[in-house]
């Protein structure tokens, strides 16, 4: 389920996706094969990313597809990516830098590589 709001922040529109991650991991049964990297909160992960972040070139699209795949696979948590989102998305016009670098470091202190 995606959460879709929108507000105006100094005369200009930003659009903000959040998954609603509590939701997400409820629904997960515990020791179940990891789900398919096409099912439905995958894509709305990839989608609430894209948007949210706004890669420009083909090698953050890459980064962003690895954080999806390792989402999926439950390597990486739901609530890291979302909180490194929400708060990449405070810090400039274009987060994406920032998202990739906090993600990257966040992951390396629990000894996950992306």
């Amino acid at each position: 389920m995606v959460l879709l709001g929108i507000c105006q922040s100094n005369g200009r529109w930003v659009i903000l996706l959040l998954l609603l991650g509590l939701q997400l991991v409820a629904s997960a049964p515990s020791g179940a094969e990891p789900p398919p990297a096409n099912d439905k909160r995958s894509r709305e992960l990839r989608a609430m990313l894209t948007v949210g972040l706004m890669p420009a070139s083909p090698a953050q699209e890459a980064f962003l597809d690895k954080v999806v795949f390792l989402v999926a696979r439950q390597t990486l948590s739901m609530e890291m990516v979302q909180g490194t989102f929400i708060w990449a998305r405070r810090q400039a016009d274009w987060p994406y830098p920032y998202f990739e670098q906090a993600l990257r470091r966040r992951a390396k202190r629990l000894k996950i590589e992306i």
